[in-house]
């Protein structure tokens, strides 16, 4: 599933909150997926990252961290006195983090819910828990689809 293509609860697309949790207080202009993936790959901002970092319950444990947004804690926030944008494969990881989470909320209707869903062994991920499998783009894709049946009511 692409990521613009939900309809926003809220009012906003997942790809614009992915984007606004991951920036902060300095959002970016995009107007597609396509500024997206060069936003990525140009490095996303360690201090919005941090910022996020720091608001996700599920992302105090530092192997969190590390495991799924491929830096250690303590290097990530070693920018915070010098700042500077993460590796493109880090805010790849970071993205697809944030907009699973954001998606998950959609789904389960606020933040907590959705934190303890992706910690929690899910039966259709064949007893995975959907954080572990986030590391991984096809990880990624199996949970994105398990959210999407979620939301439609779809028997999983």
């Amino acid at each position: 599933m692409a990521i613009a293509e939900l309809e926003p609860k809220a009012g906003r697309s997942i790809q614009e909150r992915t984007l606004q949790r991951l920036t902060g207080k300095r959002p970016a202009t995009v107007k597609s997926a396509l500024d997206i993936h060069a936003l990525i790959e140009k490095g996303l901002p360690s201090e919005g990252v941090i910022d996020f970092v720091e608001t996700i319950e599920l992302l105090h444990d530092k192997k969190v961290v590390a495991r799924v947004f491929g830096i250690s804690e303590r290097t990530l926030y070693r920018r915070r006195s010098k700042p500077g944008p993460l590796s493109t494969e880090q805010s790849g990881r970071t993205w697809r983090f944030a907009e699973i989470l954001t998606r998950a909320e959609d789904v389960f209707g606020d933040s907590g819910t959705a934190q303890r869903w992706m910690n929690t062994p899910a039966m259709a991920l064949e007893g995975h828990k959907p954080i572990d499998l986030i590391t991984t783009q096809v990880g990624h894709d199996l949970v994105d689809d398990l959210l999407t049946r979620l939301d439609y009511g779809v028997y999983t």
